[in-house]
C-alpha cells in the first residue's frame, strides 16, 4: 500500500457540508459570531476564529511562544513584580562576580526591542535517541536526518522596528510587525509555517478522504539562528557595531545567541563536543510526559512549542578579551549562577504538547489572590522533576478565579508556585499542590480550588 504525504489532502480533512457551514458562520453577519473573536458552532465553541481558520485549512497550527506561562503571561508593563524593571544579575561585591554594570538609557522591560531569525523547528519520533540526548549519535548530517522530522523549514524573521533602510528579511516576509512581537509573547503564540509530519493511508478500500496514522513524538528542537536584545553597552557607549540579516542594528543591540549557547565556565575542549543551548533548543519527553502523540484519523491539532524567554530577561555583565566591559541583557541566570562569564547559558527551556481543540477542556481555578511572582503550574501526576522542566501549562495567578484552557483527560499535579527563593522571573518554591483529574468527555470545565499564594 503507497504512502501518501499528508500536505496534499488539506481539504480533505471535513466534510464539504461542515466547511461550507463554517464559512457562511464564520463570514457573514448573522448573529452567530461573538465580539469576542470565538466561535459559537457546536463542538467548537470558544475556539478563537484565527486558529480555527488555520486547523480547517490546514490538520497540524504550530504555535511557538516565547513564554514560560502557556495562558495569560504577565504584561511587560507588570514586570519584575509590577515595577516594570528588567531583572538584574546580583552583583558580588567582591572578585568573582559581574563587573559593574553600565546602566545608563537601559530600557524598561516594555521599552525593550527584539531582532529574532528562526531557522526552523523539528520534531522526532526516535524515543532512544531524544532519551540521551543530542551529544550522543546526533553530530552528523547524516544521522540529523535520521533522527528529525523537518516539519518547519521556512526560516522566519520577527523584529519589532526597522534594523536598516534597505530591503531585508523582515520586510520581505512580511514580519516586521509589533503584532507578531505581541502574539509571540502575549500567549496567542505566532503561527510558524509547517506540514504535517504524520504519513496518510487513503480511507477504506482505497476511497474516501485520507487517514493520518497515529505517532507519538519525543523530542522537539527550536533553531535560533539570532536572537538580538535591543540595548548594550560598552567602554562607555551604546553598542551599534551588531549584525542582524547582514545588516546593522542602528538602534543598539547584542546578539545572545553565542552567550547562551553553554553553561558559564564551559571550557573550549567541553565546547567542540556539546551541542549548543540554542541551536536547538531542545526538549526530551521526561518521565511521566505524555503530551506529544499524534492521533490516527484526520482530526485537525495545534503543536504548540515554547520558550521562557518573557519572564526571564536579566542584565549581565562580562569582560571581553580585549578588557573592556560589556552590559548587555541576556537570560535570567536562574539555573546555571553567571559571575562574570563570557558564557551565560544553559538556562532556556522548551517544551512541547499536541492540543485538540475540539476535544480539550477547560480549568478554572479558583482560591487565588493576584500576584505577579506565583502561578498556577500543572505537570503530568507521575511527573518529577518540576523545576528541570517547564510546567506543561501555566498561569500568573489572578484574582478570584485563573482560567486554563486546552487540557485534555488524565490525573494531574496542580501546584501554587512563586518566584520568591531567588526573585529572578523564575518560579522557584512550591507553595502547595493538588491532585485533580480531567475527563474523557469532549470540552468540559474543571473547577477546581487551590489556594495561591
Amino acid at each position: 500500500m503507497k504512502i501518501m504525504n499528508s500536505k496534499k489532502q488539506n481539504l480533505g480533512i471535513c466534510p464539504l457540508a461542515l466547511f461550507v457551514f463554517l464559512f457562511f458562520q464564520l463570514n457573514c453577519s448573522n448573529g452567530s459570531a461573538s465580539v469576542s473573536g470565538k466561535t459559537s458552532i457546536g463542538k467548537y465553541a470558544g475556539v478563537p476564529y484565527a486558529v480555527l481558520s488555520s486547523l480547517f485549512n490546514n490538520r497540524m497550527l504550530l504555535l511557538l511562544k516565547g513564554t514560560y506561562a502557556t495562558d495569560s503571561p504577565i504584561s511587560f508593563a507588570d514586570y519584575n513584580n509590577g515595577t516594570g524593571l528588567l531583572y538584574q544579575d546580583n552583583q558580588d561585591t567582591g572578585a568573582g562576580g559581574d563587573p559593574a554594570f553600565d546602566l545608563y538609557g537601559l530600557p524598561t522591560a516594555a521599552g525593550l526591542n527584539f531582532f529574532m531569525d528562526i531557522g526552523e523547528i523539528r520534531i522526532s519520533s526516535k524515543y532512544q535517541q531524544s532519551a540521551v540526548g543530542l551529544d550522543y549519535g546526533v553530530t552528523t548530517v547524516a544521522a540529523s536526518k535520521k533522527y528529525w522530522d523537518f516539519i518547519a523549514t521556512k526560516r522566519q524573521v520577527y523584529c519589532s522596528l526597522p534594523y536598516s533602510l534597505s530591503v531585508n528579511s523582515c520586510t520581505l516576509t512580511s514580519k516586521l510587525s509589533p503584532a507578531l512581537i505581541n502574539q509571540f509573547f502575549n500567549g496567542d503564540g505566532v503561527q510558524f509555517p509547517s506540514n504535517d509530519p504524520t504519513a496518510t493511508l487513503p480511507g477504506g478500500h482505497g476511497e474516501g478522504p485520507l487517514v493520518a496514522l497515529s505517532t507519538k513524538y519525543y523530542a522537539s528542537g527550536i533553531y535560533f539562528r539570532n536572537l538580538v536584545t535591543g540595548w548594550a553597552r560598552e567602554n562607555g557607549g551604546l553598542i551599534t557595531n551588531t549584525f542582524f540579516d547582514n545588516n546593522l542594528i542602528l538602534s543598539g543591540g547584542v546578539n545572545i545567541v553565542p552567550r547562551n549557547n553553554y553553561v558559564p565556565g564551559t571550557t573550549d575542549a567541553n565546547k567542540s563536543i556539546t551541542t549548543p543551548f540554542m541551536f536547538p533548543i531542545f526538549h526530551a519527553l521526561q518521565t511521566g510526559q505524555d503530551d506529544m502523540q499524534i492521533r490516527g484519523g484526520a482530526d485537525p491539532y495545534i503543536l504548540e512549542v515554547r520558550m521562557n524567554l518573557k519572564e526571564n530577561l536579566m542584565v549581565h555583565s562580562y569582560t571581553t578579551p580585549l578588557g573592556y566591559v560589556r552590559t548587555f541583557i541576556g537570560i535570567s541566570d536562574w539555573r546555571y549562577a553567571h559571575s562574570g562569564e563570557i558564557d551565560s547559558g544553559g538556562n532556556i527551556q522548551s517544551r512541547s504538547r499536541i492540543i485538540y481543540p475540539e476535544t480539550a477542556s477547560t480549568l478554572q481555578i479558583s482560591g487565588g489572590t493576584r500576584s505577579l511572582r506565583h502561578y498556577y503550574n500543572i505537570f503530568r501526576e507521575s511527573e518529577t522533576e518540576y523545576f528541570k522542566e517547564l510546567p506543561l501549562v501555566s498561569i500568573p495567578v489572578q484574582q478570584g478565579t485563573s482560567k486554563i484552557k486546552y487540557i485534555h483527560e488524565g490525573r494531574y499535579r496542580l501546584q501554587c508556585v512563586g518566584d520568591t527563593a531567588k526573585v529572578d522571573g523564575y518560579p522557584d518554591t512550591i507553595v502547595r499542590e493538588t491532585i485533580i483529574a480531567v475527563p474523557g468527555e469532549p470540552r468540559q470545565t474543571v473547577n477546581v480550588n487551590l489556594t495561591c499564594p
